[in-house]
């Protein structure tokens, strides 16, 4: 019997959020003072897709990680459009490609 729950879809966005958020976020921490900032706490889903992009474009990242958090913004940005069902996917493939991205940078604490 599997008692694992799956993330709802704001548990998605909130965890893919915070990853970028600009003053805990992991992902700017990794790209350093002169890399961009990230996003605010409550940052619409639609800004966290284009500071994914933004992050994924920042030369001082590893490469292996700038190819996952492309895929993230692209997943986090075809989830804005969708149905609540392929919402959930897109936010879940997003999520996935966020964790990807994470160990890739060489940690492996939780997100």
């Amino acid at each position: 019997m599997n008692t694992e729950t799956r993330l709802t879809a704001p548990e998605l966005v909130d965890e893919i959020r915070s990853s970028l958020t600009a003053t805990i976020g992991w992902i700017p921490a990794l790209s350093g003072p002169d890399g961009p900032t990230g996003v605010p706490e409550g940052a619409p889903l639609s800004e966290v897709a284009r500071s994914l992009d933004e992050f994924a474009a920042t030369a001082t990242l590893p490469s292996a990680v700038t190819q996952q958090l492309r895929r993230a913004a692209e997943s986090v940005a075809a989830a804005l459009p969708a149905d609540s069902d392929a919402a959930y996917g897109h936010l879940g493939a997003a999520y996935a490609y966020v964790i990807q991205a994470h160990r890739a940078a060489g940690d492996d604490t939780s997100i």
